[in-house]
This record gives C-alpha cells, sequence and structure tokens, in this order.
C-alpha cells in the first residue's frame, strides 16, 4: 500500500499573510496578458515573422474577431498565418477557450492556432485542442520558448493568485523558523557558515496524479481476485521527481495565496514513465532487470505488486513552503522548510536550487 510518509493531516488551508516588497506593486491579470502579449509577439519576430497585436480581421460570416497575436510569414510561394490568443488568467483555460479559437480559425482562414496559457489547462481543454489541432503551450512551453526568467517575470507575487492547494495547512510561523534556519546557515559540521539573505513563505507546485491500482489478492483455498486500488501521487512540477503518495482521498480547494511558483514541467511524461516502466518490469524475466526496474516503480512511487494501473486525472495542486536564500562566497542555495511540519526538505530545497534564477524571480523577496 503506498502511505504518506510527509503530510499525515488533511485540513483546509488557512489563508496566511507574507510581506511585499514596497514599491513593486505586482501585475494584475489585464497588465499580465499584455505583457504576456509582448513577449509572445516578441518571440515570432526573432523566428522570421510578421507580427502584429490585438488585430481586428473581419471573417466570411461578417463578424469582427480580435486577434491577440497575428502572425505571418511568407517565403514567396507560400503564405502561412498564426492566430496566437493569449490568456493570462490565474486559473487553468477550460475547452470553451479553445472552441472560441476554433471558430475563429474557421470564419477566418488563418492556417493555425496557438492558445498560450499561462497558467496552464483543463483536460477538457487538451482533448479540444487535440481535436481541433489547435496547439496549447503552457508553462513548460513558454519556459522553452521564452526563457525561465521572463515565464518567472510574468509570475510575480500577487495578492490575487488563485491556486489549487492539497489539504494540508501552514502550521509553522515565520518567528518559529529562526533556530531551523539557523542551523541550516552554519555549513557542514559547522564549518563554512553561509549568509540568510531571506526567507518567504511560497506555494510550491505540484503534479497531482490520481492512479487506478490494481494487485492479485490470493487467499488459501480461494480463487485469486483482483484488487483496485486508488491513490493520490504528487510529482514536483519542477523536475517530475515522486514526492509522496498516498490512498487517503485528497479534496483540493481553491485559495488565494502571495507567492506561488509555477509548473516547469508537464505531467504527461510521468503517466507514460509510470505505464511504460511497469510493462518492463513485467517482461523482463533476469532478476537483475527486475531489480532495476523494481527500483525504478519505487522511485516512482509505484509498488511492485502492481499488476497495472491506469492515470485517471492529473492536476496542479500547490504546497506550502518556507524558503531561504544563503549565500557564501559567490554561490547561493535554496533551502525548503515544510509549513505544515517544519521540517527541511530535502528534495524540494534541491529541486528549488537547480531553478534557482525562476523561483528567485517568482518570489520577489522584500530585499532582493
Amino acid at each position: 500500500m503506498m502511505e504518506s510518509s510527509q503530510f499525515v493531516e488533511c485540513a483546509h488551508f488557512p489563508h496566511h499573510p507574507v510581506r511585499y516588497k514596497e514599491g513593486n506593486p505586482s501585475m494584475n491579470t489585464q497588465e499580465k496578458g499584455a505583457r504576456l502579449e509582448q513577449q509572445v509577439a516578441a518571440y515570432f519576430r526573432l523566428n522570421g515573422y510578421e507580427v502584429e497585436q490585438n488585430v481586428k480581421i473581419e471573417g466570411k460570416s461578417g463578424g469582427i474577431h480580435e486577434i491577440d497575436v497575428w502572425a505571418r510569414k511568407w517565403d514567396g510561394i507560400t503564405d502561412f498565418i498564426l492566430a496566437v490568443e493569449c490568456k493570462a488568467w490565474a486559473t487553468p483555460i477550460e475547452k470553451d477557450v479553445v472552441s472560441k479559437l476554433s471558430m475563429v480559425l474557421a470564419d477566418t482562414g488563418i492556417n493555425k492556432g496557438i492558445i498560450v496559457a499561462l497558467h496552464g489547462w483543463r483536460s477538457g481543454a487538451e482533448t479540444a485542442a487535440r481535436q481541433e489541432k489547435i496547439e496549447l503551450w503552457g508553462p513548460a512551453e513558454l519556459t522553452e520558448h521564452l526563457g525561465s526568467v521572463m515565464l518567472a517575470d510574468l509570475n510575480a507575487a500577487s495578492t490575487n493568485r488563485l491556486v489549487v492547494a492539497a489539504p494540508y495547512p501552514v502550521r509553522v510561523a515565520e518567528q518559529d523558523l529562526r533556530k531551523t534556519l539557523d542551523t541550516q546557515s552554519r555549513g557542514l559540521f559547522g564549518t563554512g557558515r553561509e549568509d540568510r539573505v531571506w526567507e518567504q513563505l511560497a506555494w510550491v507546485p505540484f503534479h497531482q496524479l490520481e492512479l487506478h491500482l490494481s494487485t492479485v489478492v490470493r487467499e488459501f483455498l480461494r480463487r485469486p481476485t483482483t484488487k483496485v486500488t486508488t491513490a493520490w501521487a504528487l510529482y514536483n512540477a519542477l523536475d517530475n521527481r515522486h514526492y509522496f503518495s498516498t490512498t487517503e482521498s485528497m479534496v483540493p480547494a481553491e485559495i488565494q495565496v502571495p507567492v506561488a511558483i509555477s509548473p516547469k514541467t508537464t505531467a504527461k511524461p510521468i503517466g507514460a514513465s509510470l505505464v511504460n516502466t511497469l510493462k518492463k518490469y513485467q517482461e523482463v524475466t533476469r532478476e537483475s532487470s527486475k531489480a532495476r526496474y523494481r527500483t525504478q516503480l519505487q522511485t516512482l512511487g509505484v509498488p511492485d505488486t502492481v499488476v497495472s494501473l491506469t492515470v485517471e486525472h492529473a492536476t496542479i495542486v500547490h504546497l506550502p513552503f518556507w524558503v531561504g536564500l544563503f549565500h557564501r562566497r559567490g554561490t547561493e542555495r535554496l533551502v525548503a522548510i515544510n509549513a505544515h511540519t517544519g521540517t527541511v526538505d530535502g528534495s524540494i530545497s534541491q529541486a528549488l536550487t537547480k531553478s534557482m534564477a525562476f523561483v528567485r524571480a517568482a518570489m520577489e523577496p522584500d530585499d532582493h
């Protein structure tokens, strides 16, 4: 059975105040949308497109359609036109956004449509986009095209940032962190002391996958039966590493938080890795190969007793961590402290440090 080893109690998140950088107000949704359009337009210009923003085009029906970013490439023989819809909403887009762009493409004859969604999309939107052959750009694609620092700038801290939070409350106050942070700043064996630059509360993104796991139950003098268990597995959305799993139902809630880090990865590779690793584990016969794939399954959070699995649903949830920046002789690292238990989390610290520029730009600490 898969157990949660790092979070042990379910409860609703309370609102927890965090300080802000004075004199540098966060962008609202409209401002972020305009900034996002500018960056997307710049990307296509750099790639040889003729670009216009907020273009109004009359369709075959006589209706007028406004295109956020209109991009055209002409090579003397073929004429290719893109329509890009930019959404800097605080929540993932729904399929109606895809349906609307599909209608615009059909009415205007534009060759291709792209929807840029700063905070991703729901599963219905992904299905509709696949059917309509519309390309979706979420946090991972934006990081690839615009760069992690620019994406983090678009995701700067906002008092109105709405996230889906996993049901684990903040229990550790900032004043209670001092001893833990002081211990961390002493360096290995108390030598090489680091300077603590700042500490802030931040919500870190995770892919939450709902898994249906099938196992074979064998009882004495009875025919074997198949048991299906539902488990919820969380994977760090900065590097896709498994964080923890639980068979207790997780019901997240939408809350407003001051600082939330956006995901850098998508859940699709995780699901593919789960299915493929289990398949290979079942196919190989040599014990050394079995042992290798057994270890990979454990790393992914799947018991080796599972005979089949399906990924039923994937969504982004956030968990709270106190994050501290430490500096010494030109090197920096980020330390993550579980805001529910108060313990230092090595895996999250490592993931945040590897994405240093992305995380620091998103958090906008007071004195940095």
